[in-house]
């Protein structure tokens, strides 16, 4: 046996009376934002106003490299020279002729690695073979040894040594020197008040220049070595004072 008392209310309630209840959505879930990556390394600051300094370097550390390269390459010279075991001696920098005399100019220096047999002129000789003449034709290039030199050229079976004292204007005083090239030429010229004749110059021959030096007189005495037809018709024309000495160009 139930109590009404106990009994909940009821109520009904009229379909047509029913209003819907609205469903809400889902809530949405907010857009993950990922996170900012942290650079690597320290990043610097900008402000504004605000100058750069220079980084200084420690000028210690520059000179202490600069002086290990220069070492460096020092001790590498001094270890290719010691090694070398070539000598300088000298060699013909030109061809030398017999007759003429040595010239500076026709030696220079070469550094060549030579046996101990082989004959050379050390680069001190210089002064020893200047003036002196070879005794047959020297190529250029070729080292130079002392059989190759004589202090005075031997005279040839046909040849001889005329002499003669020649006025200013006779010879190129200035120019002439041991070992040049001459030629002598004989000159004609008429008696004064002598107008039909004309006056002439008539060449004798080539030779070698073999002394100068000048006189007291104010002359040139002036040495030729020459051919024995040449040097009998110089002779004459010096003791007639006919003689002049032309000197000859590209070999003086």
């Amino acid at each position: 046996m139930s109590d009404a008392g106990d009994r909940a209310p009821v109520t009904v309630t009229d379909e047509d009376d029913r209003v819907p209840t609205h469903v809400p959505d889902a809530p949405t879930r907010p857009a993950t934002r990922r996170p900012r990556r942290r650079p690597a390394g320290p990043v610097a600051r900008f402000e504004p106003g605000k100058v750069a300094e220079a980084r200084h370097r420690n000028p210690t550390w520059i000179v202490a490299g600069v002086l290990l390269v220069l070492l460096s390459a020092l001790g590498g010279v001094l270890l290719f020279t010691s090694s070398d075991d070539r000598d300088s001696v000298l060699v013909a920098a030109r061809d030398l002729d017999p007759g003429r005399p040595v010239e500076r100019a026709d030696l220079r220096v070469q550094r060549v690695a030579v046996d101990g047999g082989v004959a050379t002129m050390p680069v001190d000789a210089v002064d020893g073979i200047v003036g002196e003449h070879p005794v047959g034709r020297i190529p250029a290039g070729t080292m130079l040894a002392p059989g190759m030199f004589v202090s005075t050229q031997p005279l040839g079976p046909d040849e001889v040594v005329i002499g003669a004292a020649l006025d200013p204007g006779e010879a190129p005083m200035a120019q002439l020197q041991l070992g040049s090239a001459v030629e002598l030429v004989r000159i004609d010229v008429p008696a004064a008040g002598t107008t039909d004749v004309p006056a002439s110059a008539a060449p004798l021959g080539v030779g070698t220049v073999w002394a100068v030096e000048p006189i007291a007189t104010g002359q040139l005495w002036v040495s030729v070595r020459v051919t024995r037809d040449i040097g009998l018709a110089a002779s004459v024309a010096a003791a007639e004072d006919r003689l002049r000495v032309a000197l000859v160009g590209g070999t003086g």
